[in-house]
């Protein structure tokens, strides 16, 4: 009898823990057919200068996305061609060895990602610049990965005409085992012979000339892909000494991300949190519908020395980014201002253009 209980009772636990092992399998299944999709690509990038290049690995989750891309030739924030474009979830965690280039060293992350908010913002979307044809929101269409010196890895959600970060995360300094490097192919074992690391430094290609040089000597600045993503309120506002009227404007930030904003949403023109500008586009018409166009790019140390003196004392605080644009309509001055308190940016590289004539709404 006592054995018969045993085997009973035996036979009861033995039940209860296959149903707890299936109903979380079961539960997994039904929410995978229930996860959102959206068509997106992988890409990778890294600061001029300091080229990486994806060992292996990439993104993962219920999908998987190699982000072994070849070396980086652009710049921080910037895309390039990525190859598994489709209709798939998107990544909840990012897996992967990489080559600093710059640092002669190797890197790996395993990390879950913010998936939460990536997919709030694929589902949110964001205004679209196209809109002659009807349509007013659009939404992102890939996921790029950055990789800075000192292991940083920033995340972001872009598409046509807006980037925004999704999550920072960090690697550490990793050594690729030396059996493992003497399995590789010719090819693949480039990557870890020393004096391709040191072509890859030298060719053009990967790094223009006058970025070598500006770099030649120097540390490497740790931490200043950190730097960059302060956040500040601040707004444009702009100056114009004939009438007329601001048609858009296009961000481009250090922390890699970008902005565009239309004609009614400078109408209303709030204060942001918002990274410090490294490029402004910007378009505007006189009253006759002659059409301009203005490309700002700001000297970084003097505009980051601006920001830092202006919020010095009052880090919350609201400022202005104004750009004066003069009678002739063929140069642009900016200064940054914050109450009684103005900065002139006289190192920026301004170009004014003409462009298409248009209409002024009534």
């Amino acid at each position: 009898m006592i054995k018969l209980l045993r085997a009973l009772i035996f036979g009861m636990l033995i039940s209860l823990t296959v149903s707890c092992q299936n109903k979380p399998q079961n539960r997994m299944l039904e929410d995978y057919t229930k996860l959102p999709k959206f068509e997106w690509v992988e890409n990778v990038c890294s600061p001029l200068g300091y080229p990486i290049e994806v060992y292996r690995g990439g993104l993962e989750g219920n999908t998987y996305a190699s982000l072994s891309q070849g070396v980086t030739t652009g710049e921080w924030g910037s895309s390039g061609g990525g190859t598994n474009n489709g209709v798939k979830p998107l990544p909840s965690r990012i897996n992967c060895i990489w080559v600093s280039y710059a640092e002669n060293c190797t890197y790996s992350i395993d990390s879950d990602i913010d998936y939460q908010r990536m997919v709030q913002l694929f589902k949110e979307g964001y205004p679209d610049s196209n809109r002659k044809f009807g349509k007013k929101q659009t939404t992102f269409d890939t996921v790029l990965v950055g990789f800075a010196p000192g292991g940083v890895v920033v995340i972001w959600a872009m598409g046509a005409g807006r980037t925004v970060e999704v999550g920072r995360y960090k690697g550490e300094k990793y050594t690729v085992p030396q059996a493992e490097i003497d399995k590789l192919d010719n090819h693949e074992r480039l990557l870890f012979d020393a004096t391709d690391r040191k072509n890859i430094m030298l060719n053009t290609k990967v790094i223009p000339l006058e970025v070598r040089e500006a770099h030649a000597g120097k540390p490497i600045p740790f931490g200043l892909w950190d730097t960059y993503r302060t956040r500040y309120s601040w707004r444009p506002t702009f100056v114009l000494r004939t009438e007329g009227e601001m048609v858009a404007t296009y961000y481009d930030m250090f922390n890699g991300e970008a902005e565009e904003i239309f004609a009614e949403g400078l109408i209303e023109n709030k204060f942001e949190k918002r990274a410090i500008p490294k490029r402004i586009n910007f378009g505007w018409r006189d009253k006759e519908g002659q059409g301009y166009g203005g490309r700002i790019i700001f000297d970084e140390q003097e505009i980051l020395n601006a920001f830092e003196e202006i919020y010095k004392d009052d880090i919350e605080g609201a400022s202005e980014l104004q750009f004066s644009i003069n009678y002739a309509n063929d140069y642009v001055t900016v200064l940054l201002k914050q109450r009684e308190k103005e900065i002139r940016l006289p190192k920026t590289k301004v170009k004014v253009y003409h462009s298409s004539k248009l209409t002024l709404k009534k």
